[in-house]
Formats: C-alpha cells, structure tokens, sequence
C-alpha cells in the first residue's frame, strides 16, 4: 500500500512542477496577453488580407471610373513593306514596285454627354470602395470576438488544472493523516479505501484537464496560425469585476451604440446607395450619348519623291498646211523628281482630322430594359439585407445583454455556493477528525466543494466572455483590463 501511494505522490509532483512551470512568471519568454493575440490575429488571418485586397481592388476601380471623364489619348505607327501592286500611301498613285513605308499617329476621344452614366458610375465606385472597407473592420471585429473567446477557453481549462492539482494536493495530505491515525489504531483500515478511491478520480481528473488545456491552446494557435509546438504563456485577468443587474446598461443604449458601431451595418446601407446608383447608370442606356474625336497622322514612303526642276526640250514635226509641207517646233517640259527625305515627308505628309459623334439608342434587345430591372431588383435586395441584417443585430444584442446579466447572477450565486461548501468542508473536517463523521461523508463534502469550484470556475469565465459580447455590440476595444 505505502508504494502505491509512493507512486500516486510522484505522480503529483510531477504534475505540480508542470502547473508550476505556467504558474511561474516567464524567463526570457513572451507572454501574451489578449491584446497581442488579437493583433497577431489581425496582421495575419488570411481571410483579412483577403479583405484588404478587395479594398485594394475597390480603390483601383474607383481610379478607373474616375479617370473614365478625361480624354483618352492613344499613339500608333506603323512599318510596312508593300509588294505588286498597291497604292503609295504619300501620293495615293497605284505603283508596281515594291516599296517601304512608315507611319505615325495620334488620336484622342472624349464623351461628352452620357446622361450621367459617367458621373453616377463615379459615385458607385467610391461607395463600392466605401463598403469594401467597413466590411472588412466588421471583420476584423468578429476575429477579435473569436480570439478572445479561445483565450479565455484556455484560461479556464489551465485554472481547472490549478484547482484540479490542489485538490489532489489536498487528497494527498488527507490521505496521509488517515493513514497516521490508522496506525495509531485510531480509525479502521477500511477508512483508507474511500480516500484511495477518491485519489484516483482527482489523478484521472488531472489527466482531464491536461488534455483539455492542450486542446485549447491548439484552437487558439490554429486561430492565430501560430505552430502547434510554440510555446505560449497567457496573461490572466488578476479579478473579475462583476456588474450588478442595477448598474447593466439597457437593451436600448446597447443597441443604439451598435447600431452606429458595428461596421458590417453601415456596410450594407453603402450597399443600399451603391444599388441605387446602379439604377441611375442603368437608366442612362436610355439616352444619346455624344462622343467628340481628333486625330493627326503623318507618313513616309521610300518612292516618295520631290521637284527638283524641269527638264526643257524641242520637237519639230512636219505637217501640211494648205497642201504644202511645214516643219512645226514644239516645246515639252518634264519634272525631274529626287528622292524626298525621311523628315521632309513626316512634316509634308501631316493629316488632321475632327469628329462628333451622337449614339441614340434605339432597340438593343431588351437588354437595356432588363438591365433597368436588374439593378432595381438589386435596390430591393440590399434594402431587405440592411433590414435583415438590423433584426439580426436587435436579436443578438438581446440575447447578448440577458446571458451577460445571466451570468451575473450565475457567478455570484456561484460564489456563495462556494463559500457556504467550503464553510461546510471546514465542519467536515473536524468532525471527521473527532470521529463523528464517516469516511464516506467526509469524502462526500469534500467532493461537494470540489463541484463548487469547479461550478465558479466555470461561471467565471462564462461572465467574462458574455460581458465581452457585450463591449463587441457597444464598440468597445475587446480586452480584460
């Protein structure tokens, strides 16, 4: 018997050290508190930079639409190496030769008039960038509510290791007191088999809750995308401040506040503006749009020559006139051409050219009626969706608000039990040591006191958490200062 209870002590030891090593203030270590957990959450979940993205892509459609009201302006030139017969594009003459030419142009177009579609698509862009950014703060909101709830669900897995341990500490020394007063032939043997039963539930609850800390550290590290072998120490709140019932804000302050707080609604009313400015562009394939153009362009030709003189000469022909032989003399005249240089013909070759141009829809399919009612029924969509969303808000600030005051009157009804069990564990023990108790009642009350630590630990927590559901819904920074 002694050895076994030699092992059973070792055991606890060895557990001990372990609470110990988390117990102790780190050396040459981090420790992190909620706030570095949630900021590590958000440099690096993924889903948010995701988000950010989308922020980045919104930005650089909003540059685009914004851009879409200023000229275009486009530069073209051209190489060409032209054989048979074509036409030289410096003098629009057929020729047989081969011949290279190059050109070079610009041209620019501008709309003038699109009944808003230009200026409406501006607008829906910015909102469109708007949202993109409230939707991801809504974000980065719900993240921060999910690391706070893993953080404090390994605080209260490691705190029901603590009480685990100290109870078995406690289960310890009882033991070794029945045992003396066995000895000593002042209690029966048959004493000790509750007490040895009552050590191994509290060695099999340590193992429990090992596991559950192990368990729980993993969900926050796979939270943070931290490696499941890295070390962590987590800060832990040094008290709880309970708020009575009287001293809770009300359903209508919290909802106001959440209201104007939480991002993810104020994204959907931006999505409401966005529709409706979808409609307006929609409308505008109704109406003529007027578009003006310009273009200057020049040309070169290897064939393209230029006039260097005349050749002059004379030609005698002999005719009749009046029956009796005349000699005629006649003059021609030939230009000499030479060959025009590239820069020359780039400045002679120069071609302007003005356009005005009106595009009057007039039948497209029905394509332009059921792009009205699309984006009407869009409007709607997004209407219903802010609405829906804004019930969804009210139902869970009131279920938030009633499990916060819940767990209020939890904890401290919590409390008393805990107090009235250890006062009643306290009595146990002395009747117990005065031998007006069996083993088995004494084992009893020490078990009741054990459910009632464990019932405080867990109301504890569970306060904490909803009060911090609570802070979420009124816009407050999640921490547990």
């Amino acid at each position: 018997m002694t050895q076994m209870i030699n092992k059973t002590i070792n055991r606890l030891l060895a557990i001990c050290f372990i609470v110990a090593l988390w117990s102790a203030p780190a050396i040459a270590q981090d420790i992190w508190n909620l706030e570095k957990c949630i900021n590590h959450a958000m440099q690096n979940n993924l889903d948010l930079q995701q988000g950010r993205l989308s922020i980045e892509q919104a930005n650089i459609s909003n540059k685009t639409a914004s851009h879409s009201r200023y000229p275009s302006l486009n530069g073209s030139t051209n190489l060409g190496l032209n054989f048979g017969r074509t036409i030289d594009p410096t003098n629009n003459e057929f020729i047989t030769q081969s011949f290279f030419s190059n050109g070079f142009s610009l041209s620019s177009g501008v709309t003038l008039y699109s009944s808003g579609r230009i200026s409406n698509t501006i607008k829906q862009s910015e909102v469109n960038q708007e949202s993109a950014s409230y939707s991801v703060k809504q974000s980065e909101r719900d993240i921060a509510l999910f690391v706070a709830n893993a953080y404090l669900s390994v605080l209260f897995a490691e705190e029901n290791l603590k009480n685990a341990v100290a109870q078995q500490n406690l289960n310890s020394e009882q033991y070794n007191q029945v045992e003396l007063l066995i000895n000593a032939g002042v209690r029966p043997s048959n004493e000790l088999l509750d007490l040895e039963a009552q050590m191994a539930r509290g060695e099999q609850s340590i193992i429990s809750q090992q596991n559950a800390v192990t368990i729980a550290f993993l969900n926050l590290k796979q939270l943070l995308l931290i490696e499941p072998g890295y070390e962590m120490i987590l800060d832990r709140p040094s008290n709880v401040e309970i708020i009575s019932d009287s001293d809770m804000i009300t359903f209508d302050e919290i909802y106001a506040s959440a209201l104007s707080s939480q991002p993810g609604i104020r994204a959907a009313e931006l999505d409401v503006r966005s529709a409706e400015f979808g409609e307006k562009i929609a409308k505008a394939s109704l109406y003529p749009s007027i578009n003006a153009s310009g273009n200057i362009g020049t040309q070169y030709s290897n064939q393209g020559r230029k006039l260097d003189g005349f050749n002059v000469g004379t030609n005698d022909s002999q005719v009749l006139i009046d029956g009796a032989p005349s000699v005629i003399t006649s003059q021609s005249v030939s230009p000499i051409l030479i060959e025009n240089p590239y820069v020359n013909q780039l400045d002679e070759n120069i071609s302007y050219g003005l356009g005005l141009g009106v595009s009057v829809p007039i039948y497209n399919n029905y394509r332009v009626k059921a792009g009205m009612e699309q984006a009407r029924l869009n409007t709607m969509s997004s209407t219903l969706n802010v609405e829906r969303q804004k019930n969804t808000l009210k139902t869970n600030v009131q279920q938030a608000l009633a499990d916060a005051q819940s767990a209020s009157k939890s904890y401290r009804a919590a409390k008393k039990s805990r107090d009235a069990q250890s006062a009643a564990y306290t009595n146990a023990t002395k009747q117990y040591d005065l031998g007006a108790i069996n083993s088995f009642d004494y084992v009893n009350s020490r078990a009741l006191l054990d459910n009632a630590e464990i019932s405080l630990i867990i109301a504890k927590y569970d306060y904490l958490f909803k009060a911090k559901v609570v802070d979420f819904y009124m816009g407050r920074p999640i921490s547990l200062k």
